[in-house]
């Protein structure tokens, strides 16, 4: 929703400090929801002031275009960290990884903890603690950032049934479009700390469905399997900051520091934190000081900005990920230590979840396209696929039948409803048992009959058991 820039305020005598400045991007503008995030953003940051927070110094619009100034950071995102390090092979340090926890709880807990001016909570949730939203910078102090998904009390972004965040980060309660409160971002920062210690991924997967399922059913792997001289302590505690359940995890973030750092020892202060960043990433850091110099210099014109670096979150595949298989859960026990699975409640959320991402987060879709008419004639192209990640075996097992697919749609050029889904029921070994439609009124049509008949032709990979596709039928 938004881009960023660099900003130099200027003064007198030669006086000079650096800024950066978001704001909406342009086409989405005149948005009015997305203006009433970047306002609750500003808003609820700006009541803000605490080391381990950026700061937001102020709300503006110029040319009908918000934006706001925060506090311009120099070193890197725990994001970049991992990255390096698991790129390297190299494992953090655990003495920095409890001095991350630390400081980063310490901005949390200032966060959930702070009230309004007539005294009363304000119910902050920052929702998307992640490690694309943690920096550390040179001199060591590390930064909680980016509340632009915030609750708050009275904020515009506490619209029951909206999902805000990543998923991978995500409580489940959060993931379900629940009521959220402290517990999430506790949630959140115990994955995090996990992805710290072992070097992976705890959840994210190829898809956004994987990763859901990997949140709601998945058991927490053996993190001493990769961090052999981790205390057997620390396992517990992991555990129960990470539990599905929100009532057996800790209450207050400075609970999980607390005790986090009773199991894995001292954490590090800043000057040990600042040295990791100054020796680990000074190529980095001198190029990123180099290109800011020459941004800013005095007498080069001004007129284009220049991007410095893309913040993009990685591709799984760019930091390796557990993969834990959820496809044998026994979702009627609870998993040992890990809180409740919660998987009757996520399917039964389903559709809101969906809605509030605003993607297909199960869904292979079909596109039927027609090109328009020559003369009296149609021609019909091959539906095109969209299959995301791991996803694409059950796409490619359609692409076999496009074809036959596109003779149907041709040769029944009925209008199909809004919505329209094709609910596939797969053997184990991979052979369609039942094809169905929704609405029903479809399954009587030409045009669903002839559908009907094409898939259940294809053959799908092989499983352990059935499983159900949802296919989404568009013209």
């Amino acid at each position: 929703m938004g881009e960023i820039f660099l900003a130099r305020l200027e003064g007198a005598g030669g006086f000079e400090k650096l800024y950066v400045i978001k704001r909406i991007l342009p086409h989405l503008a005149g948005d009015s929801r997305f203006r009433a995030m970047l306002i609750s953003e500003a808003r609820i940051a700006a009541k803000m002031s605490h080391a381990n927070i950026c700061q937001v110094y102020e709300l503006a619009e110029n040319d009908h275009q918000l934006y706001i100034v925060m506090e311009y950071l120099e070193g890197i995102t725990l994001l970049g960290v991992l990255r390096k390090y698991s790129r390297q092979k190299r494992q953090l340090a655990l003495g920095f990884i409890a001095g991350m926890v630390h400081q980063v709880a310490e901005g949390l807990h200032y966060a959930h903890e702070l009230s309004d001016r007539d005294g009363s909570l304000m119910h902050i949730v920052h929702r998307d603690v992640t490690p694309s939203n943690l920096f550390l910078t040179e001199s060591g102090v590390a930064k909680v950032h980016d509340f632009g998904v915030a609750k708050a009390k009275d904020s515009s972004n506490t619209e029951s049934g909206a999902v805000k965040g990543k998923f991978a980060y995500m409580a489940p309660e959060q993931l379900a479009g629940g009521e959220v409160d402290r517990r999430a971002d506790i949630f959140a920062l115990g994955v995090v700390t996990i992805e710290m210690i072992s070097g992976r991924r705890l959840f994210q997967r190829k898809t956004d469905y994987l990763t859901f399922r990997a949140v709601m059913e998945q058991p927490l792997p053996d993190f001493r399997r990769h961090r052999v001289e981790l205390p057997e302590g620390v396992v517990p505690v992991l555990t129960r900051a990470v539990a599905r359940d929100p009532a057996e995890r800790y209450a207050t973030v400075r609970e999980f520091d607390a005790a986090l750092s009773e199991v894995i020892g001292k954490p590090w202060g800043q000057a040990e934190l600042s040295e990791l960043v100054r020796s680990d990433f000074s190529d980095e850091l001198r190029r990123h000081h180099t290109e800011v110099s020459g941004v800013v210099r005095r007498g080069v014109p001004r007129t284009m900005p220049i991007i410095l670096e893309s913040p993009s979150d990685p591709d799984a595949e760019e930091y390796s990920s557990y993969e834990t298989s959820v496809e044998n859960v026994d979702t009627k026990v609870s998993q040992p230590g890990v809180g409740k699975p919660l998987r009757a409640r996520a399917l039964a959320n389903w559709k809101p979840i969906a809605a509030g991402v605003g993607s297909a987060v199960l869904l292979i879709v079909l596109l039927f396209v027609i090109p328009g008419m020559r003369g009296t004639r149609h021609e019909a192209r091959p539906p095109v696929i969209v299959a995301a990640g791991s996803s694409a075996p059950y796409g490619d097992a359609i692409h076999t039948r496009n074809t036959e697919l596109a003779a149907c749609v041709a040769r029944h050029p009925e209008a199909l409803p809004e919505g329209t889904q094709a609910m596939v029921q797969i053997t184990a070994d991979g052979h369609p048992r039942q094809v169905s439609f929704t609405p029903e009124a479809v399954e009587h049509t030409p045009l669903g009959i002839c559908l009907r008949e094409v898939l259940t032709t294809a053959v799908f990979p092989s499983g352990d058991g059935e499983r159900e596709l949802a296919l989404t039928v568009h013209r």
